[in-house]
């Protein structure tokens, strides 16, 4: 399987302090380069092959600074993938909300902005170790899985519930329907790219067209 390009970027050690108590935005920055420390870790190097101390010297920190946060390992994997996975700007930033007036236009909106997060090289990675320490972080998994996949299956559901209630479509089950949609656009190419397979980019777009009237012709009115 070929390996993944980690694309995350240290935020840089914070600024260390002659003395005295760190202020609010000294704390905030050194938070921040705690957990873009680590996540860049986890990316390159897995669970297994990250420690604390590597963190805490990526972070420019000390580690009993580092424990003052977290009490283990665990806790901070934990953290650290649920931070990135609701994240808006990681691995890349998201587009401005599409037109909601225009159906089809904002479907394949949607549906090319969760491709292109779900096939990034850092999210397939943060993906493919998820999946590997599922079964020792039940929990973690449910929960990063609910948080990168609710806000775009929301938006789905809005654009829906808005053109049902014109009668152009029938959508009486808006966020199942939302989650068909997303499984089929992004979800089923994430699991191919876990795998190391990745089309080429004028076959998934093509694949993308086809999933988008697709799924319009299954909202027609009786």
């Amino acid at each position: 399987m070929p390996p993944v390009r980690s694309e995350t970027q240290p935020a840089g050690p914070a600024r260390p302090r002659r003395g005295g108590r760190p202020t609010l935005d000294e704390t905030a920055r050194l938070d921040d380069a705690v957990r873009d420390s680590a996540l860049r870790l986890f990316l390159e190097h897995g669970y297994e092959g990250t420690s604390m101390d590597a963190i805490a010297r990526a972070a420019g920190t000390t580690k009993a600074s580092l424990y003052a946060r977290f009490t283990s390992k665990e806790e901070v994997f934990c953290s650290v993938l649920e931070w990135a996975t609701l994240r808006r700007d990681w691995p890349t930033p998201d587009p401005e909300p599409p037109d909601l007036d225009d159906l089809e236009g904002a479907l394949t909106a949607i549906a090319q902005t969760a491709l292109s997060r779900a096939l990034d090289p850092s999210m397939v990675r943060l993906g493919r170790i998820a999946i590997a320490h599922a079964s020792r972080f039940p929990e973690l998994a449910r929960r990063t899985h609910a948080a990168g996949a609710f806000p775009r299956r929301r938006l789905v559901a809005e654009l829906l519930n808005r053109h049902a209630a014109t009668g152009a479509i029938a959508a009486d089950d808006p966020e199942i329907l939302a989650e068909h949609f997303l499984g089929m656009v992004s979800a089923a190419p994430a699991r191919l790219a876990s795998f190391g397979i990745v089309r080429d980019p004028a076959l998934l777009e093509r694949h993308t067209q086809v999933a988008v009237r697709l799924f319009l012709r299954s909202l027609r009115p009786d």
